[in-house]
């Protein structure tokens, strides 16, 4: 499902603008948590909460500049609008591993 190419990390489109360093600091800080709730997250039971998140992710994704984050995000938010358990999961499973790939 995943190219080989989509293991490689992920920067922001601003790591190299100094005024955006702990900023970018304090998001990916957070990733952590956020991939926990994502993948521990039931797609029956928390359904909701995905979408919530997946909300969330959409929207700061692209503000700190990660814009695939901000589309696999909204891929996500789309699946669970829609209620297919296996887009849910497909998406969930993307946006998890994209997650993991985010470095400073």
């Amino acid at each position: 499902m995943l190219d080989a190419l989509e293991n490689a990390p992920v920067r922001s489109a601003f790591c190299d603008d100094e005024d955006f360093q702990e900023l970018i600091e304090m998001f990916i800080d957070g990733i952590a948590e956020k991939q926990q709730v994502l993948n521990q997250a039931s797609i029956t039971d928390q359904r909701e909460e995905i979408q919530v998140l997946a909300h969330q992710l959409k929207g700061s994704g692209a503000g700190y500049g990660f814009d695939e984050l901000s589309r696999l995000a909204a891929e996500l938010e789309q699946a669970c609008k829609t209620g297919d358990p296996v887009m849910i999961v497909q998406h969930k499973e993307l946006l998890s591993h994209y997650l993991g790939r985010i470095v400073l």
